[in-house]
């Protein structure tokens, strides 16, 4: 079983296919190692030349303004190798709609034989239809790099191999980010990454900066190496594809969980209850705090009640990634809150939802009576016991010798 084969309706990202090679391929490809091998040598070279050579210069920095060698490499290696995408250009519409055409269309060439980039910008320099697309066609290839693009990051991968080593490569990058972050800013971070089935491959791993670590141990008494067993544990039981991590019902259970939870924590309530009904009254003027972020184009209402994915999805990815949260207002900010809704309720206006009516409303009903009196109370009943009560029985009676002597002259 493959994440693949458990989300059959998601787009795949295909394997690269192996190809065959030939002997003389080898023997070519052997002699182009050695020459680069011979390259890099006195690349190596040159580098520990410079390096020998900037190490003197920073001490000489260092020491001129007070300062230690540590900071300064500090300053110097501290960049970060990721960048936001930028939007899909008419350049590379074209580059990815040719590169289809001649490596992957009706000639579908081999691995190894397939043009390379700059063949490819000169085939696009010199296709004329190209050069004078219309909008229509020049946009539907856009959409086709766009998508592209997309499987290429939200694509599942084919295989159990293609999924581990898409794991093993992507942790490696972010763990040198968090050590990279955490020379630069001091920061304390921690990544846990465990495998979602029991049929996948992926090996749990985990990376720390400085002594994270640590931390298990100190507060909840377990080493990391045991908490990342439990989680291991715990994602291969929820059993879930894309599909029913995203499905109506399970969204409205997060969105539900991600709101009470954040309610009880502000509030410091454990068994607080959310409502969404009177939302102003119940929760912002009781308890002054606010729920701040919710999507715009989304009505606030019960996640109960909410009856797209669409709108689920948007305020599920608000409350995970902190866009929307609780927030606590200020003495003067629930001030204001307050005039404004007393305001709304001398003009008439109803701030908290009306309680639904009684099936028999309108009609009479018998009042209870008060407490003491005594008009039109049901006399209570008098039970009878069951068990006879014997009596008790009398002290015995002995006669004395005068009442005896009095008794005979009698």
């Amino acid at each position: 079983s493959t994440w693949a084969a458990r989300n059959p309706g998601a787009r795949v990202i295909q394997p690269c296919r192996s190809r065959q090679i030939s002997e003389a391929q080898k023997a070519s490809w052997a002699i182009a190692r050695q020459q680069r091998a011979a390259k890099k040598a006195l690349l190596d070279n040159a580098m520990q030349e410079y390096l020998t050579q900037q190490t003197s210069k920073l001490e000489e920095i260092a020491s001129k303004h007070s300062i230690t060698v540590e900071y300064l490499k500090g300053l110097i290696g501290g960049q970060t190798h990721y960048h936001n995408p930028r939007k899909v250009q008419r350049h590379n519409a074209l580059l990815h709609a040719k590169a289809l055409e001649v490596n992957t269309g009706r000639y579908n060439r081999p691995s190894g034989t397939k043009y390379s980039l700059t063949e490819i910008q000169k085939m696009v320099k010199d296709d004329e239809r190209l050069q004078n697309l219309m909008q229509e066609e020049l946009e539907q290839h856009i959409t086709a790099l766009n998508e592209r693009r997309d499987t290429k990051i939200h694509g599942v991968r084919a295989n159990n191999v293609a999924a581990a080593q898409d794991v093993l490569a992507t942790t490696d990058k972010i763990a040198k980010e968090l050590t990279s972050l955490h020379d630069r800013t001091g920061i304390y971070a921690m990544l846990l990454v465990t495998r979602g089935h029991i049929n996948d491959s992926i090996q749990s791993t985990w990376t720390t900066t400085d002594n994270s670590a640590e931390f298990w141990e100190d507060v909840f008494g377990h080493q990391i190496v045991d908490i990342a067993r439990q989680y291991e544990q715990w994602a291969c039981t929820q059993n879930q594809n894309l599909l029913e991590h995203d499905s109506l019902g399970s969204l409205r259970k997060q969105i539900t969980k991600a709101i009470s939870s954040g309610l009880e924590r502000i509030t410091n309530k454990k068994h607080i209850v959310m409502n969404y009904h009177s939302y102003e009254t119940a929760i912002i003027e009781t308890y002054g705090v606010r729920l701040v972020g919710w999507p715009e184009d989304v009505r606030f209402m019960n996640p109960s009640v909410i009856g797209t994915v669409t709108e689920a999805r948007k305020i599920r990815d608000v409350l995970h990634s902190g866009t929307c949260f609780w927030k606590k207002l200020s003495k003067s900010e629930l001030d204001v809150f307050t005039a404004e809704l007393n305001a709304r309720r001398v003009a008439g206006e109803t701030v908290r939802k009306p309680r639904k009516k009684h099936s028999d409303a309108g009609i009479p009903r018998k009042r209870k009576a008060a407490i003491g009196s005594k008009e039109n109370v049901r006399p209570r009943k008098i039970t009878r016991s069951t068990h006879k009560h014997a009596l008790p029985k009398s002290a015995t009676f002995v006669p004395t010798s005068d009442e005896e002597d009095s008794d005979e002259d009698a």
